[in-house]
């Protein structure tokens, strides 16, 4: 009997928890559909707009940087320690300017032991050409053999060669010693130098980097397709984001090698000089596609909610949301990629209360 009680007791608890579980969980009061009830379209007394197709006048933005059509690297023609640089990177040279001296200590050296070679082999050939001279006479009096003739003749033509020889080495040195003075071989601003006095200069390494400011380029790797249909003299947009800028440029050089990775090809342009442009800037290519059709719309009617995007339309006697994906801004109006089709209604001035 104590059992059975127990039993009865534990039943009973067992449903009070059911009980309050389920009031708890709300079954025992009156239930509201989730979602949100679509107005009648009759409620609603804003504009409605029928959707049509739009042109659509798209482009493609090609990315690209400026180079320098006319740049250059300078270096030695002689081996020498860099014994002074008149100009730093951002200086601004004119053709012909001296940039960099080199240490001329051994080329003038050189220089002064070929002039004294040379003054030596003129006096030498002096005495020479006036034995010749005598030994002639003699010879035309019959006191001297031909030989002797023969002898002072040799000396003399290879004393005459060695002064060739001499002067040839003169003007070696010369040059040599010019070389020490390296100047500007263009007009232009300096990049870079890669020396400092002290340092070594040798043949074939870089001392200083110029570029032609007047002269500079767009380059553009553009996709094939594209790229067979542009012509040089074509004028086309360039934007320049840096300087907030866009002009008009033209098309100059048609690289012809496609990139068989890349699948594109090499496009450059000219433009008139601009304030602030300069090699290594970022450039954007407008390049215009064939029209399409579209939906266009103005960009307040579309609500985000959330990073969901969607319109009112009118639908079936009810103002119904619709969500829609977005394109890009055409101009003030907003590309409708889906969601939207030609014949929709719009319910433009509508809003969810």
């Amino acid at each position: 009997m104590q059992g059975k009680s127990k039993l009865i007791g534990s039943i009973i608890a067992l449903m009070v928890i059911i009980v309050a579980v389920l009031y708890m969980a709300g079954s025992f009061s009156d239930k509201q559909a989730p979602g949100i009830k679509n107005p009648a379209a009759s409620e609603y007394t804003g504009q409605l707009l029928t959707v049509t197709l739009a042109d659509i006048a798209r482009d493609e933005i090609v990315p690209g940087t400026v180079i320098a059509k006319q740049n250059t690297q300078i270096s030695s023609r002689v081996m020498a320690q860099v014994e002074r640089l008149n100009v730093r990177a951002g200086d601004t040279v004119r053709q012909g300017d001296v940039l960099i001296t080199l240490q001329q200590d051994d080329f003038k050296a050189q220089l002064a032991q070929s002039d004294a070679q040379i003054n030596a082999i003129n006096a030498s050939l002096t005495q020479a050409e006036k034995q010749l001279k005598r030994v002639n006479d003699l010879l035309k009096q019959g006191l001297v053999s031909v030989s002797d003739y023969d002898d002072a003749k040799a000396r003399f033509d290879n004393l005459s060669a060695n002064l060739a020889i001499a002067k040839q080495q003169q003007t070696q040195a010369q040059v040599a010693l010019s070389f020490t003075k390296i100047k500007a071989p263009i007009s232009g601003v300096v990049v870079e130098r890669f020396a400092e006095p002290g340092d070594t200069a040798t043949p074939g390494k870089p001392l200083l980097a110029l570029y032609n400011p007047q002269q500079l380029q767009l380059a553009f790797n553009v996709r094939e397709q594209q790229a067979i249909k542009l012509a040089v003299g074509q004028t086309l947009t360039v934007t320049l984001p840096a300087l907030s800028t866009s002009m008009s440029a033209t098309v100059t050089e048609i690289v012809p090698v496609a990139d068989s990775a890349a699948r594109s090809m090499e496009i450059r342009l000219e433009t008139q000089a601009q304030i602030g442009l300069m090699p290594g800037l970022y450039a954007q290519l407008r390049l215009p596609l064939v029209t399409a059709k579209g939906v266009l719309i103005d960009p307040s009617w579309v609500h985000q909610y959330g990073q969901l995007s969607m319109v009112y339309v009118k639908e079936g006697g009810h103002i119904v949301r619709r969500y829609v994906r977005l394109g890009e801004m055409v101009g003030n109006k907003q590309h409708i990629v889906a969601g939207l089709n030609p014949g929709d209604v719009l319910a433009v001035d509508f809003e969810l209360k």
